[in-house]
Formats: C-alpha cells, structure tokens, sequence
C-alpha cells in the first residue's frame, strides 16, 4: 500500500491502509490505528504522527 499525509483532528498522520488488526501493535512494533476516512472505518498503519502538514510531507518523502 502506498504511505499518504492524513489530517486527522489537528494532527496529520503518514500512515497507509494495512490487514493487520490494532491487537499486531504490540506483537510486530507498529502503531496500527483504526481511523475514520470518507465515513468509512479504515485500519491504517502509522509512519508519524506529526502536529504540522509540512512535517507530514517531509517524512513522507522519506518514507517513499
């Protein structure tokens, strides 16, 4: 799946849509979160968790 800036709140997250379910988190070391998108309950993995869209951006381009 392919890494993406989500705002969410006042908070923008890198993350991606994943399988895993949020009981991987402790088991594989990631931070899988169950998040609302469109109006649609989605299972995303997150990269970062940032307070500014230009940091989102910039890690984003690292992750890609």
């Amino acid at each position: 799946m392919k890494w993406k800036v989500i705002a969410l709140d006042d908070r923008y997250l890198v993350c991606r849509k994943t399988w895993h379910s949020t009981a991987w988190m402790g088991i594989v070391k990631k931070d899988i979160r169950s998040i609302r998108i469109l109006d649609r309950l989605q299972t995303v993995e997150v990269y970062a968790d940032c307070s500014t869209k230009e940091l989102a951006d910039r890690l984003l381009l690292l992750k890609s």
